[in-house]
């Protein structure tokens, strides 16, 4: 028999609302068969009580502690890569010169030429009378005794009191490429000044403590070191000479861990190599990690119907580098409130897999997340430019479509549905 037209039309809509929470979540939530994980926080683990759960637990533990540090080998200075050297390059005037570095002439009899110059953009030290000297790239004692030679050749002074000194006063900035095992691999620029810093630095006579030419300051521009980084050979290029560091001191203190902090030069490329495996110890705050991180953050759910109105804002979603899952969620207040309503509520990360280019999704119970005592095994550490979003629980999808049943069966509603 069939049923009349406006019967049909209100089951229709019963239906499309009884199904409107129902969808599968295991369906679409994963990081797929052939997505390389990486981190075993990631994985999702079997219920809790059973044997496959201890089998889950065991693999973590296992996984965590596969990252066995290597000891550096020997090497020479010269060594290649892959080989620690017993000597890193020098700083100070050691460290060849670059565009932007500021160095101050003394010239006896010569007054008329001393002062304050900078290395130009073409690399050239260009001094009155005597023209452009070469000189980024170039050691300062090496440019010091061109430009004697210069005031010679141009006829200026005879050899014997053609005695320039250069000293440097302040090291400008240094463009340094960083690849590897970094968030933003690329090419860097570090120790850019204010022009107010460097005005202070034309009262020096000589030299520059500015730490933004180091190692470390390379690999902050370059958004910090991964969780898989081997930090026991980090290696260092400087034209045809090459280096491998040692930073994992700049990780845990070690003393005279600065000593491989070395300063570096326009032109320099840096490489961080992958270790293979997440080591928890370096997702947090360090001088070559970033300091925090922005996540994206959803709680469109009751009773909130907007972020403002779940108070996510600026300092909720810039967390310190080493949050985990779980805290976050509590930043963006998806933890908590009443327990009949809110227990069962689930929540999804979504995140880029930094080996694989990946976009990796995961799904994890909150309450689970509160109460499991083996949450760490499933509560992954987040990374730059995550995105995370809570969903409602059953009950509140339940009241939602017992919302929807009253909107469509209400006397006005029903009543519009039967007039047309």
């Amino acid at each position: 028999m069939r049923l009349p037209r406006r019967r049909r039309v209100v089951l229709g809509l019963v239906g499309l609302l009884l199904t409107a929470g129902c969808t599968g979540e295991s369906a679409y939530y994963g990081t797929g068969p052939d997505s390389a994980v990486y981190m075993p926080e990631r994985l999702t683990p079997p219920p809790p009580g059973t044997t496959a759960r201890e089998a889950f637990v065991s693999r973590w533990e296992r996984a965590a502690m596969a990252c066995a540090e290597a000891a550096p080998g020997p090497g020479g200075a010269d060594a290649p890569l892959g080989v620690v050297p017993r000597a890193p390059p020098g700083g100070g005037a050691a460290l060849p010169l670059s565009s932007g570095d500021r160095v101050r002439l003394s010239l006896p009899e010569g007054e008329d030429l001393e002062g304050l110059y900078v290395i130009g953009l073409d690399g050239a030290l260009t001094v009155p009378l005597v023209g452009a000297i070469p000189a980024a790239g170039r050691p300062l004692a090496e440019v010091n005794a061109a430009l004697a030679k210069a005031l010679v050749d141009k006829g200026l002074f005879r050899r014997a009191f053609a005695q320039p000194t250069l000293t440097i006063t302040a090291r400008g900035p240094a463009r340094v490429n960083v690849s590897g095992a970094v968030f933003q691999p690329g090419t860097v620029e570090i120790n850019a000044r204010a022009p107010e810093d460097l005005a202070g630095q034309d009262t020096v006579i000589s030299g520059d403590a500015s730490g933004g030419r180091r190692v470390s300051a390379a690999l902050r521009a370059a958004a910090g070191v991964r969780p898989d980084a081997d930090l026991s050979r980090v290696e260092l290029r400087r034209g045809p000479r090459a280096w491998t560091l040692d930073l994992r001191g700049l990780m845990t203190g070690t003393s005279g861990a600065a000593g491989a902090d070395i300063a570096l030069t326009d032109g320099d490329t840096v490489h961080v190599p992958e270790k293979g495996c997440f080591q928890p110890d370096l997702a947090r705050p360090s001088a070559v990690t970033t300091p925090g991180i922005r996540v994206y953050m959803s709680n469109l759910t009751e009773p909130a119907s907007s972020n403002a109105q779940s108070a996510i804002g600026k300092d909720q979603s810039n967390l310190p580098y080493g949050t985990r899952f779980l805290q976050a969620l509590v930043a963006a207040n998806c933890v908590g409130g009443i327990p009949a309503t809110n227990a069962s509520r689930h929540a999804v990360l979504i995140s880029t897999n930094p080996v694989t280019q990946r976009s990796e999704v995961i799904q994890r119970p909150i309450e689970t997340l509160v109460r499991d005592t083996d949450r760490d095994t499933f509560n992954p550490v987040l990374l730059p430019g995550d995105a995370l979003a809570c969903y409602d629980s059953d009950v509140t999808t339940l009241r939602d479509i017992a919302k929807g049943f009253v909107d469509v069966l209400s006397p006005l509603a029903l009543a519009g549905l039967l007039a047309r």
